[in-house]
């Protein structure tokens, strides 16, 4: 689902509300202003980031073969495991005066590990 920046903030709004503690103060401001931060799990990052494509590797030792991957992704957030997971982003709100850029979030054990610079768009 395709949202704009402003109803991503009233989505991000409700959903701090409806489960606080899967969303840590310390990355809420973050996420309202567009910013994907390393420690963020999957679904913050889709909050803060908006639409985007994705990459997962299920952990074979948790998830059996053909489990959704975004069931994958979400589940990160509570119960972190080994899959190997990475979104690409397109936003002009990740680096603050820059332009609109593309970008990769990479996750290790659940948590934004790395966040790459691809390209600006034109």
């Amino acid at each position: 689902m395709n949202m704009t920046p402003t109803e991503r903030k009233a989505y991000a709004q409700r959903m701090f509300e409806q489960e606080p503690a899967a969303f840590p103060e310390a990355h809420r401001a973050s996420i309202l202003q567009g910013q994907v931060l390393p420690g963020m799990a999957p679904f913050e990052a889709r909050l803060a980031g908006g639409a985007f494509t994705y990459k997962v590797k299920a952990d074979p030792a948790k998830w059996p073969p053909h489990t959704n991957p975004l069931d994958v992704m979400w589940r990160q957030s509570i119960e972190p495991d080994n899959s190997e997971i990475v979104m690409t982003f397109v936003n002009n709100t990740q680096f603050p005066g820059e332009p609109t850029w593309v970008f990769r979030v990479y996750f290790e054990r659940g948590k934004a590990t790395r966040i790459e610079k691809l390209r600006v768009e034109p």
